[in-house]
């Protein structure tokens, strides 16, 4: 047996001994709760997952040095353009935010994923994916070998939208250069948009997500996958299986000689 077919297997079973835990399911007929449950439990002592948030009060709040250093990593071009554009007033979602959610993670990052907008826990916390979506993204990428510090994450919007509704085009149309800057500055090799919106939003198109998974595109210049956003993962377990074969996808083009 070849060496990257043992490598293969090492990383399915890993994928799947954290999304299903130890017991190996051989029914298709998986019960959702179960698996929603196994999502909550801590994610395995070797993964680099950020400590965990003390309760945060409702109220904005001023992020602390440890959350601004991982907004910009103390890179001096995203650190300026984070200063620059924080306290942005364009369109009518910066009247409600508590905080302005920039981004987070490695600013020299080779991958780069984008989310449609911050919900309530990133609003409060100023950071992106926090949540139980966050838990789950933290959980996907160590199956592929990594944490939050070899990746950047942003969203499409800095802003949350009310009632975590869909952003809509003017909002995206005002919010999308400050993500371009980003990329200009990160300089990622990969993009992998979360989720339809984010992907129909960044790639001009109200394609099917399942189309948009199947086809090759560049944002900005640099190829650019599409897949399941965690939520969605978390409401319908049968996506995964799906979602495991984006992430081969970003594992093969990492593998990939620069």
């Amino acid at each position: 047996m070849s060496v990257d077919i043992l490598n293969d297997i090492e990383s399915f079973l890993t994928w799947y001994r954290i999304n299903f835990g130890d017991t190996l399911h051989l029914n298709t007929d998986i019960d959702p709760e179960t698996i929603m449950a196994q999502w909550e439990q801590p994610a395995p002592a070797a993964q680099t997952a950020p400590a965990p948030q003390a309760p945060v009060s409702q109220k904005k709040k001023t992020p602390d040095v440890n959350d601004t250093f991982r907004v910009h990593g103390n890179h001096a071009e995203l650190k300026a353009l984070y200063e620059r554009i924080r306290d942005c007033t364009q369109c009518a979602l910066s009247g409600n935010r508590k905080n302005f959610v920039f981004g987070m993670g490695n600013p020299r990052a080779d991958i780069l994923f984008i989310g449609e907008a911050p919900g309530k826990d990133e609003d409060i916390q100023g950071l992106p994916f926090v949540g139980r979506s966050g838990k789950l993204l933290d959980k996907m990428l160590f199956a592929i070998g990594l944490s939050r510090q070899d990746v950047y994450i942003a969203n499409v919007l800095k802003c949350r939208p009310p009632g975590n509704r869909d952003p809509l085009p003017d909002e995206v149309a005002l919010c999308e250069p400050y993500l371009k800057q980003q990329i200009d500055i990160i300089q990622p090799r990969l993009i992998v948009a979360l989720g339809r919106i984010a992907a129909q939003s960044l790639l001009k198109t109200d394609a099917p997500l399942g189309k948009m998974r199947r086809e090759k595109h560049t944002y900005n210049g640099i190829p650019f996958i599409v897949t399941y956003h965690p939520s969605a993962l978390l409401r319908s377990s049968g996506w995964k299986q799906y979602a495991w074969q984006d992430f081969k996808k970003i594992l093969n083009f990492m593998e990939k000689p620069v």
